[in-house]
């Protein structure tokens, strides 16, 4: 805005104009206001500036500076450009409608020795806020803005340049009971000079710490085809006491083991080893005897068996578990509900083809 551009000019401190957009409410809930950074390759440090446009605008003096003091309507970055003894533009080179700026990095994200400009524009829910974001870099004498996606899977991020130049982000969390356990994400993209944007290059999930994550991964693994990854993860559900559970340990404990011990049996047989898959069939019922938490597994299991051993079918053994979890999807699907943050299972995940 003229405001900030005149106070600059008019010899005001980068400091002292960050403080003033605080105390105005003018300033984003997180991050810093303003920001320097060389975007243009000359000389001198330029400034960016993040601050809420006001509905109805009403003026407070902090000396020869006003700003306005009312809930934004939009948030707005602006670019003040260093010429030597002044600053020209200020013009927003970014706005968003019922959005928040948040300044995250300034930092070469391109390789061209000039910084960028890494900026998020946060929503949020009753419980979890999540930010889309931009990199804003010079393209000769005018300034692009090239879109980082996704990101609105990531909630509360952690923006950060790697050493090698790639830019990652870390979804910290969501700060809902309802969203089940969260695992962190962390997602990195690279510069693509040829098609002038960026492109993810890797995904990252942090090691799992819950249960239900290591079946997930049991069950990523299932789909590939790797069925000797997939049943030793399968295995740690059953057998690792160091693993967290949720609302209820005894019962997700209970459900979690019956499924993965059923998703054993089916693995061995993917893998044409009907043997073990026998042995696998035999401790699951064994294990959850009629009336026992987690019973329906077994019984899930049976629906499998019955219909894979007559001629080793493993495709009809798959449509009649599937049948079975569709005609008791309160005893074998609700089970394996973790809240939103986690995929929901289907009578089709029970038993799903190799690569699907």
């Amino acid at each position: 805005m003229q405001a900030i551009l005149d106070y600059l000019n008019g010899g005001g401190s980068v400091d002292t104009l960050a403080a003033i957009l605080k105390t105005s409410g003018r300033a984003p809930n997180t991050g810093p206001p303003v920001l320097s950074l060389d975007i243009n390759g000359d000389p001198w440090l330029d400034l960016a500036v993040a601050y809420v446009d006001p509905l109805a605008p009403q003026a407070s003096a902090h000396g020869h500076l006003r700003l306005a003091l009312q809930p934004p309507s939009r948030g707005i970055v602006a670019l003040y450009l260093c010429q030597g003894t002044r600053y020209i533009s200020g013009e927003p080179v970014l706005e968003a409608p019922d959005a928040a700026p948040n300044l995250h990095l300034a930092g070469d994200l391109t390789g061209d020795g000039v910084s960028d400009l890494v900026v998020g524009w946060e929503t949020c829910g009753a419980h979890t806020c999540y930010q889309e974001l931009d990199a804003v870099m010079a393209e000769g004498s005018t300034l692009a803005r090239v879109p980082l996606d996704p990101t609105l899977d990531l909630p509360y991020p952690e923006v950060r340049l790697l050493p090698d130049g790639r830019l990652a982000v870390t979804g910290t969390g969501i700060a809902s009971a309802g969203a089940g356990p969260f695992r962190q994400i962390t997602r990195a993209w690279s510069w693509e000079a040829g098609h002038r944007a960026f492109a993810v290059d890797t995904e990252i999930l942090e090691p799992p710490r819950f249960r239900i994550h290591v079946l997930l991964d049991g069950e990523a693994a299932a789909r590939g085809g790797d069925w000797d990854l997939a049943l030793d993860l399968y295995h740690r559900v059953v057998v690792d006491d160091a693993l967290l559970d949720w609302a209820d340990p005894p019962s997700e404990r209970a459900n979690l083991t019956g499924y993965s011990m059923y998703r054993t049996v089916v693995a061995y047989a993917s893998k044409g080893d009907q043997g073990d898959a026998k042995v696998a069939y035999g401790i699951l019922q064994n294990q959850y005897l009629g009336g026992s938490m987690g019973r329906a597994y077994a019984e899930l299991a049976t629906a499998f068996w019955d219909a894979y051993t007559p001629a080793g079918d493993l495709e009809l053994g798959c449509q009649a578990a599937r049948a079975f979890a569709e005609a008791h999807r309160t005893e074998v699907l609700d089970p394996l509900f973790f809240g939103y943050a986690n995929p929901t299972f289907t009578p089709g995940d029970v038993c799903p083809a190799s690569g699907t």
